[in-house]
């Protein structure tokens, strides 16, 4: 299951990027829409999280590139829990159950 991770600071990314490694999953990031959609179109995605800090219309594109590629996709919505809690209650076990 290969993620794709799109927020705008670089160290959320890159700390939810380790994270999601060192729970088994493939994952990898971008702090750029151009990137992301980028990625979207040339590798073979399963999910899309995009952080709580991406711009709606930029979340609106991105979702849309998604969705004509089959990705699901993950919206954060941390309500103020660190990055790691977040991930804990909320993404992983998504992602377990679609294992």
């Amino acid at each position: 299951m290969d993620i794709l991770v799109i927020g705008r600071g670089p160290s959320v990314v890159e700390s939810g990027i380790a994270q999601l490694r060192a729970q088994g999953f493939s994952a990898h990031g971008a702090i750029a829409d151009d990137d992301a959609l980028a990625a979207l179109d040339a590798e073979p995605v399963d999910y899309l999280l995009i952080g709580g800090g991406v711009e709606s219309d930029s979340r609106d594109l991105l979702i849309k590139k998604a969705e004509q590629h089959g990705v699901s996709v993950i919206e954060a919505n941390r309500k103020g829990r660190d990055l790691e809690t977040y991930l804990q209650e909320e993404v992983f076990p998504v992602l377990r159950a679609k294992r």
